[in-house]
């Protein structure tokens, strides 16, 4: 028998939707209080990748501890801080580290940070993420742009009680992934001469590592990058108007060595050699993005 869903269940446990919108204004609110104007542009920061905060000049930094019903992660690699701080003079808020279903969150928890980037009027949500790659011509280092998604978590966030003021109950996915940013991102990356990949990225529950059958599985389908994120993010915030670019760092192969086993110390391992372009490409990218928004009358400088 299939266990109930989550909402079922936190239903029976007192948990109602009012409740769930409570806690998200909550939280928004004692953001807000931090900074008057909160940034515009945010950044969720995947598996290894923490070395990008280097490059932030921060002006606050919240652990999600302190943050009233914000989820923690419980998964090495992810340090549960929100940085407020600027890229140059660019405003943006960081999000170093993310809940992940395969812990045994219920969705809603896994979402919470971007119901709440949303409540608090953030434009563009930069999801990033360590992946595996399906794509023989892809190696270990790679940047990939995320061109579309593949949900393969058997979980969708907008299943349940519908919230009107988030967005509509059917929300069109049929660019997951914005046009107009994805194409920002090339430019940058050929002014910059930074290698960038494009692909489909398939998110899996986890937490366990793909067998060679699924491997071929997945390779069959279309995907060219596999991991356990980024897909529960990306539909609620297009639900909720959000633009959303996505970039995978290929953490390893999954193709060229068929006798290789994958550990989460390798992924860590790995993004070392991702540093230095992923935070490059991040700086330049933010800041053609600000352009953009300002142009539109929607960013502060």
């Amino acid at each position: 028998m299939n266990p109930p869903p989550d909402w079922e269940m936190r239903g029976k446990m007192g948990f109602t939707i009012d409740l769930y919108v409570d806690h998200v204004n909550r939280a928004a609110g004692f953001l807000q209080k931090q900074r008057r104007f909160f940034p515009r542009i945010a950044m969720i920061i995947g598996s290894g990748l923490g070395a990008f905060l280097k490059y932030v000049y921060k002006t606050g930094e919240i652990r999600y501890a302190d943050i009233p019903h914000f989820p923690v992660s419980s998964v090495s690699g992810h340090s549960g801080v929100l940085i407020l701080g600027a890229l140059d003079n660019i405003p943006v808020a960081v999000l170093a580290g993310r809940k992940h279903v395969y812990e045994g969150a219920p969705i809603e928890d896994v979402i919470f940070p971007i119901r709440v980037l949303g409540t608090l009027g953030v434009k563009i949500l930069i999801l990033t993420n360590a992946a595996g790659g399906l794509n023989p011509d892809f190696i270990p280092g790679d940047l990939m742009l995320i061109s579309d998604h593949i949900n393969l978590m058997c979980r969708n966030p907008l299943a349940g009680p519908h919230v009107k003021k988030w967005g509509p109950r059917f929300p069109d996915m049929s660019e997951p992934y914005d046009r107009e940013l994805r194409s920002l991102a090339r430019r940058i990356a050929r002014e910059r001469k930074i290698p960038l990949r494009e692909g489909v990225y398939v998110s899996n529950l986890g937490p366990n590592y793909e067998t060679r059958a699924e491997t071929e599985y997945l390779k069959y389908m279309g995907a060219d990058a596999v991991g356990m994120s980024t897909v529960p993010e990306d539909i609620t915030a297009r639900q909720q108007g959000i633009r959303v670019l996505g970039i995978s760092y290929i953490s390893n192969s999954l193709v060229l060595k068929p006798e290789a086993k994958t550990t989460h110390e390798e992924v860590l391992a790995n993004a070392r050699l991702v540093e230095e372009k992923f935070c490059t490409f991040m700086t330049h990218l933010v800041h053609a993005m600000a352009k953009d928004l300002s142009k539109e009358g929607g960013y502060k400088l």
